[in-house]
């Protein structure tokens, strides 16, 4: 318990973490919403009940495509863990909780840009069962996108270099995404690359959870287990590979 308050305490030390995280959906709900007014979408839900999906999600990308990535690949070129050990610390504990708070990360982001949203423009809240399936989707969607900021930094290892391809990663996936206009009104072959993408999903098909029409998202779940398990193997037959070069003479 003591590795991951250290940990979560680490995270608030980032500016770059705390800012597009927590701060700039926030920013942007208040920038969309106050510019085109809350307007009536029918049966009783606003504009805000739809882009808070989007602002959610823009919270969500950047702890797994820039902030995980730059904190993984700096550890791993610093060899912080192995320093930590000679203290007598556990260095997987220690991967594990900073792992852990990445997720606690995210899920604060959610639960501030949704109290926003409730707060400043009376988003509507739904029954506690969609409330969960809704947090738990978004959850999972992260967890698989920390799995590839994970092979990302593991291959990269730069922090220099990672943070602009984490941006170009980022932005790639507003657009993709329909975060700077509605999705359906994108091009044909910018829809078609989003429908592969899960975050699509978490920024528009969620809408049907939040409604209280669909309690799981079925599409995106069979999608990002299968990304899940990809990159999770990935993952496992890079770090392998490491291992085998490492133990060569």
């Amino acid at each position: 318990m003591s590795y991951l308050w250290t940990s979560i305490k680490m995270q608030f030390r980032i500016p770059v973490s705390v800012f597009f995280s927590l701060l700039f959906p926030l920013i942007m709900m208040f920038a969309m919403v106050t510019s085109y007014g809350n307007f009536d979408i029918g049966e009783g839900y606003h504009f805000v009940d739809k882009y808070f999906l989007i602002s959610t999600g823009m919270g969500m990308l950047p702890i797994a495509l820039i902030s995980f990535p730059i904190w993984l690949g700096e550890s791993v070129q610093n060899k912080s863990y192995k320093r930590l050990e000679y203290f007598g610390l556990s260095a997987q504990k220690i991967i594990v909780s900073d792992v852990c708070s990445y997720i606690l990360l995210t899920a604060l982001s959610i639960f501030v840009n949704i109290l926003f949203g409730y707060l400043v423009y009376g988003l509507h809240i739904p029954d506690w069962q969609y409330f969960i399936a809704y947090v738990l989707q978004c959850l999972y969607c992260n967890l698989v996108l920390l799995i590839f900021g994970a092979l990302l930094a593991l291959i990269i290892k730069n922090p220099r270099i990672l943070m602009p391809v984490g941006m170009c990663l980022l932005f790639m996936f507003y657009i993709f995404t329909g975060t700077f206009s509605s999705f359906s009104e994108l091009p044909k072959s910018f829809q078609a690359v989003g429908n592969f993408l899960p975050m699509k999903y978490i920024m528009n098909d969620l809408f049907n959870v939040w409604t209280q029409n669909k309690l799981f998202i079925s599409k995106f779940l069979a999608l990002n287990t299968l990304y899940g398990i990809i990159l999770s193997f990935a993952l496992v037959a890079f770090l392998l590979r490491q291992k085998k070069i490492k133990i060569k003479p």
